[in-house]
């Protein structure tokens, strides 16, 4: 027995290929959308904790005329260029970022904790405590505006104690600040 079969009856199967939408967004499943939001998270939270960390260190202190304080955040140094040798004086310098949608204006910088010294030179046996503020407070007027960055000099700012060890010469030493100022006046 022969069968045979119209080429309309058949038809061999065509399979449709259907390619992704332009517009149609894939959506994440349950499990990616939970390691996202905790990866998101953690991050929130270690950013968070070195900000504040970051402010206990070096702090600063920023009022509106009648307002609360704002943070600033505030970074000084020995300068790069002029390291400072035992029994001299050398430069200060101080950056401060403001963050804020106005112009402060800094008055004053005073210490705030413990200097260091680079590793290398702490390492050799250099003691961070010969050096300090040359006076403990020095009065400035500074003035940097909303969403900026200001690196300002303090001339003879830190003094290294003449009984300082040689391991100390070249070093860089951070020193922790607290600027006060204003919020100055929009125009």
């Amino acid at each position: 027995m022969h069968i045979e079969l119209d080429p309309a009856e058949h038809e061999e199967p065509t399979w449709e290929v259907r390619r992704a939408d332009p517009g149609r967004k894939r959506r994440l499943d349950r499990r990616t959308r939970l390691i996202l939001g905790i990866a998101a998270a953690a991050a929130v939270v270690v950013n968070a904790s070195a900000a504040w960390a970051y402010w206990q260190i070096t702090g600063s202190e920023v009022a509106a005329a009648d307002g609360p304080p704002v943070e600033l955040s505030l970074r000084a140094r020995s300068d790069l260029n002029k390291p400072l040798q035992p029994g001299t004086t050398g430069d200060l310098v101080v950056t401060v970022t403001n963050d804020n949608g106005f112009p402060i204006r800094i008055t004053s910088v005073s210490a705030n904790g413990p200097v260091t010294a680079d590793p290398e030179h702490e390492r050799a046996g250099c003691d961070p405590a010969t050096v300090r503020l040359a006076q403990p407070r020095f009065d400035v007027l500074w003035e940097v505006g909303r969403n900026a960055i200001g690196a300002f000099n303090v001339r003879g700012g830190l003094s290294m104690a003449a009984g300082a060890k040689k391991a100390c010469d070249g070093a860089i030493f951070t020193v922790p600040v607290r600027v006060s100022g204003v919020q100055e006046e929009s125009s």
